[in-house]
């Protein structure tokens, strides 16, 4: 059976819209991760008072987990440890770190 200009078209466009939806249902919307990214930054420049420049990096992610996003953090005086934060009832907090000897550990881990 031959598949006509058409019904390539829409196959291909069904295999396009599956595979996207595949994609952001594993990887979360890019505008809500830039969105937790920029405010866990706010908040650690603004609340935690950590100077701008001592910060890496963030990068906003979503947790398959746990359905939400979170933002993982890098100091420059720590480029190898990895700090996530989430907004938990409405307050960021500290809910991961990839060393418990981190110099960024604060109360808010639990």
């Amino acid at each position: 059976m031959r598949l006509t200009n058409r019904g390539t078209i829409i196959a291909v466009v069904v295999l396009v819209v599956l595979a996207g939806g595949i994609y952001l249902s594993l990887t979360g919307l890019p505008y809500k991760r830039s969105q937790i990214a920029n405010e866990v930054k706010a908040y650690l420049i603004h609340t935690r008072a950590y100077p701008e420049a001592n910060i890496q990096a963030v990068r906003g992610v979503y947790s398959l987990k746990s359905g939400d996003y979170e933002a993982e953090v890098r100091y420059k005086d720590e480029p190898d440890q990895h700090y996530t934060y989430a907004k938990v009832n409405g307050v960021f907090r500290l809910i991961g770190v990839s060393s418990m000897y981190g110099r960024h550990i604060d109360e808010t881990f639990y």
